[in-house]
C-alpha cells in the first residue's frame, strides 16, 4: 500500500521534470527520430551539442528515479502508474539501439530492470514499442 512518503516522492519527481531546461530536453528527446548512424552517434558522443546534454539529462534523471523504485524507496506500482515517461525513454533507447546498433550507445538499465519486474510498466512498454515500430 503506497504511503504519504511515496506520494510525496512522486510529486517531487513531477515537479523536477517541470524545470525549464528539463522540459526542453524532454520535449526534444521525445520528438527526436534520427535518420542516420552519424546523427544517432553524435547525440551519444558529441558533448559540444546541446542535444547531447539533453539526452544525458533526461535519461539520467529517469534512471535515478527508476533506481529509487528498484530499491523499494517508492511503491513500484505507484511509480509505474505515474512515471510512464521513464518507460517511454527506456523503450526509445532500446529502439534506437536496434535501429542504430553501431552508433547508439545510451541505455537505461535501471529502467529496463524496473520494466522487467513490474506488470504495469511492461504493459506501457509494449504499447510504446508498438508506436515506435510505426516510425
Amino acid at each position: 500500500m503506497p504511503t504519504y512518503h511515496d506520494a510525496d516522492l512522486i510529486l517531487r519527481l513531477y515537479d523536477l521534470r517541470r524545470e525549464s531546461v528539463m522540459r526542453k530536453a524532454r520535449e526534444w528527446f521525445i520528438a527526436w527520430y534520427p535518420t542516420t548512424d552519424e546523427e544517432a552517434k553524435s547525440m551519444c558522443s558529441d558533448t559540444s551539442k546541446l542535444e547531447n546534454a539533453y539526452v544525458r539529462q533526461v535519461t539520467s534523471f529517469w534512471e535515478m528515479a527508476a533506481s529509487l523504485a528498484n530499491a523499494g524507496t517508492v511503491d513500484a506500482d505507484l511509480y509505474a502508474k505515474n512515471c510512464g515517461e521513464s518507460v517511454l525513454l527506456a523503450t526509445k533507447c532500446h529502439w534506437l539501439k536496434g535501429k542504430f546498433p553501431d552508433a547508439w550507445t545510451r541505455s537505461m538499465p535501471e529502467t529496463e530492470t524496473f520494466i522487467a519486474s513490474n506488470a504495469i510498466a511492461q504493459k506501457k512498454a509494449e504499447m510504446m514499442k508498438a508506436r515506435l515500430a510505426a516510425k
